[in-house]
């Protein structure tokens, strides 16, 4: 493991919340048609919040509270550099660096649903160059 993965798993492992969030898959049912999802992005192989991040995770809390959503669902996800397993767990990191912050800003954790989806365009290449910036990003999504 590298310096920047031990440190990235330390990192994540110290930031998680002593609550218990649900990990797997975001229910598919419930979205409301004028339910548009927010964007967190990252900065390349790091799943450290940005400073501007924080008043949209902040307005995402606020959101799904007013539109009393039952869950809400973040959604990690890489561009395609870097090894396939790194990016599985940078995405895990991603979202639960959004979740953390969710929870900081007074949505209940046991309401958050932590998943990933690294690699945003699957098997799909575009050469060597595949390091959009909106693939590196949190979705996040109310249901």
């Amino acid at each position: 493991m590298t310096r920047f993965g031990l440190l990235l798993a330390v990192g994540v492992l110290w930031a998680m919340p002593s609550f218990a969030q649900t990990a797997g898959r975001c229910p598919s049912a419930g979205a409301a048609p004028e339910s548009k999802p927010a964007w967190v992005l990252f900065d390349l192989g790091s799943a450290a919040l940005r400073p501007e991040a924080k008043p949209v995770i902040a307005q995402a809390a606020a959101t799904a509270k007013a539109r009393q959503s039952t869950k809400v669902c973040v959604i990690g996800q890489t561009d395609k550099l870097g090894d396939k397993n790194y990016n599985a767990k940078l995405a895990q990191a991603r979202s639960q660096a959004v979740a953390n912050e969710l929870v900081h800003a007074g949505y209940p954790a046991k309401d958050v649903v932590i998943a990933s989806n690294p690699e945003a365009f699957g098997s799909l290449s575009f050469g060597g160059n595949d390091a959009s910036e909106k693939d590196r990003r949190v979705t996040i999504l109310f249901r």
